[in-house]
């Protein structure tokens, strides 16, 4: 694993937020999302993008909106890729893996239709658990679980109406409690905090 990226995975938390696109904002029309990663105290750590595909990629981003598959590539702040995230077309049971040189490192998946239920392995393993409530305005927050130890949180910042209401740029934390968690452990759950975002937050 990159040196940069471990520093980043390092952190106490990971603050992702996403970067307004003026197409969103004025005319509806969804672009690759771009994201800034900073630490609890402000520092930039690195971007992330989604890889747009060229006009086909544009065309099935509107089409098909968050169900749509899509590759999220990780970089740091010289601009060096240090991974990348891959969501397949999924209608139902969203799911994303998180990659290092073409190895799957974990993945993440939803495992309910009606309740906002993840099940999350690391290195082939069924590792952690994720149980939301449907009925949360504001701040939600999905908590995350191994053997049933509250181990970390993701957690989205509500933003505003008006913001809301025109565009899709959403802030998210990921939060590490257990400063055990290896660093593939906090890699797949930073690729799950980007499947959430995808899967419960993108206007459909």
């Amino acid at each position: 694993m990159d040196q940069r990226l471990q520093s980043i995975l390092k952190q106490k938390a990971i603050i992702v937020q996403q970067e307004v696109e003026l197409s969103n904002v004025m005319i509806g029309i969804d672009t690759g999302n771009k994201y800034c990663l900073h630490a609890p105290g402000g520092e930039r750590l690195g971007q992330s993008a989604e890889i747009s595909g060229g006009v086909g990629g544009f065309l099935l981003r509107n089409i098909l909106n968050n169900a749509r598959s899509a590759t999220v590539k990780l970089f740091g702040n010289d601009g060096y890729e240090l991974g990348e995230f891959r969501k397949p077309l999924r209608w139902i049971f969203s799911e994303i893996s998180a990659t290092l040189g073409g190895q799957e490192v974990g993945r993440a998946k939803r495992t309910s239709m009606v309740g906002r239920n993840y099940s999350i392995s690391v290195m082939g393993i069924p590792t952690f658990t994720i149980s939301s409530s449907l009925f949360q305005w504001g701040n939600f927050k999905f908590d995350v679980k191994k053997g049933g130890i509250h181990v970390a949180r993701i957690m989205k910042r509500y933003e505003g109406a008006l913001k809301m209401m025109f565009t899709q740029a959403d802030t998210f934390t990921i939060e590490f409690i257990d400063d055990n968690l290896s660093l593939e452990e906090r890699y797949t759950l930073l690729a799950t905090t980007f499947l959430i975002d995808y899967d419960c937050f993108e206007q459909r």
